[in-house]
């Protein structure tokens, strides 16, 4: 009898060991790096989306929804996008959409609709609505990246990492960006201007897009980026994102003034690309 007890111990030990390492299986399989990527960029869409519905509220006035300043809200949203994608390649594991993502964004879209039929046709709403955009934004596309992230371990691939440099083509790529940025910003008063450098700019970056094979591309650039280079492009983004809200909420952004906003977008950009960052060993998926 003594050994049928012990017998029945031994074996909820070994079940027990069983279910710890099955969950120690799955927590260390669980995308964190994927997911710290992309609740880095929830914070960029919700940064952006916060600007594009403050330029809808009453104090947008006459400029519906940004007017010209959506040549510098849109190009960073359109650029990092892409970034992203040949960002998550470096992954080997990743974050899949769910049901009830795909739930989340249909609310998300249609809440997005009602504010721009509210905006144009309503004569705009009340600046805080932007905060509540922001918000929303960040619970829609952040909390499960955020869930990942705090319930994962720190894996291998988060650990080990050696310094690197950028390779010329993705260097490239990224001064073309910061160049692209900061003349968007000098020119944003000037409409005629503005409209083109954002044309000229997006086309070159659509031929990037479309080079998905080439060490130049967009893509490639976006495998290519660490940390250092991401910061710089937050930075850029964070800039031209206030750049707008200045202009339309207040008179105080002169020609002069938009013109150091550009040196100081451009510079964080070029700079980046030229400054060594700390890669994670890993491979492309």
């Amino acid at each position: 009898m003594e050994s049928e007890f012990g017998s029945d111990v031994d074996d909820r030990q070994r079940r027990a060991l069983r279910d710890a390492e099955s969950i120690r299986a799955r927590e260390a399989r669980r995308p964190r790096g994927h997911a710290l990527l992309q609740l880095t960029y929830t914070v960029l869409l919700a940064a952006y989306m916060a600007v594009f519905v403050f330029t809808g509220s009453v104090e947008g006035g006459a400029s519906a929804f940004g007017g010209t300043t959506m040549t510098l809200a849109l190009p960073p949203i359109i650029v990092s996008s892409v970034l992203v994608s040949g960002a998550s390649e470096r992954f080997r594991e990743r974050l899949s959409a769910t049901p009830r993502y795909w739930i989340a964004l249909g609310f998300f879209i249609l809440i997005l609709v009602i504010l721009l039929i509210w905006g144009i046709a309503g004569g705009g709403y009340p600046w805080w609505v932007a905060l509540i955009a922001f918000a929303i934004t960040l619970l829609v596309f952040g909390i499960r990246p955020l869930r990942v992230v705090l319930r994962a371990p720190v894996g291998a691939e988060d650990r080990e990492r050696r310094p690197r440099n950028l390779p010329v083509p993705a260097r490239l790529m990224t001064v073309f960006i910061g160049l692209f940025f900061g003349l968007a910003c000098a020119v944003v008063l000037v409409p005629a201007l503005a409209w083109l450098v954002m044309m000229l700019g997006l086309m070159v970056a659509l031929v990037g897009i479309s080079a998905r094979t080439k060490s130049w591309g967009l893509l490639r650039t976006g495998y290519e980026w660490q940390w250092v280079q991401w910061a710089g492009f937050g930075v850029a983004a964070l800039l031209m994102f206030a750049l707008v809200v200045l202009i339309i909420a207040t008179d105080l952004v002169t020609p002069p003034m938009a013109t150091a906003a550009g040196v100081l977008v451009a510079a964080s950009l070029i700079v980046s690309a030229f400054l060594p960052g700390r890669a994670r060993v890993s491979s492309p998926a």
